[in-house]
């Protein structure tokens, strides 16, 4: 009795590692049955940063009484007619200065 129970315990942690594998296995992309690419959707880049607009380090934009906006990972702020709380549009682009942190989304200085 114990010697099937052990059989039938074996067959199914192999059946189950079975199953994980074949559950995990990479899902090659490749043509459907319409011979169309399942290629994942490309999602459009960031936006860079405003080429246009002038550069200056925080401290410069403070000196100037501006206030440093960062980006919330949108691009937002990197867009040519993004404004700021002021109405106005943004008066330069942050760059980091030497010792200062470097916004990873980037940052304007606005006005």
């Amino acid at each position: 009795m114990i010697g099937v129970t052990i059989r039938y315990m074996t067959q199914v942690i192999l059946l189950g590692l079975l199953l994980s594998v074949i559950g995990c296995s990479k899902n090659t992309a490749g043509p459907d049955e319409t011979g169309a690419s399942a290629e994942p959707e490309v999602v459009e880049p960031t936006p860079t940063p405003n080429a246009e607009r002038p550069t200056m380090t925080r401290a410069e934009c403070e000196a100037k009484e501006g206030r440093v906006v960062g980006d919330i990972g949108d691009g937002a702020i990197h867009r040519p007619d993004y404004t700021c709380e002021s109405g106005q549009p943004p008066i330069a682009t942050i760059r980091p200065g030497e010792g200062e942190p470097i916004a990873s989304e980037g940052a304007v200085c606005c006005p």
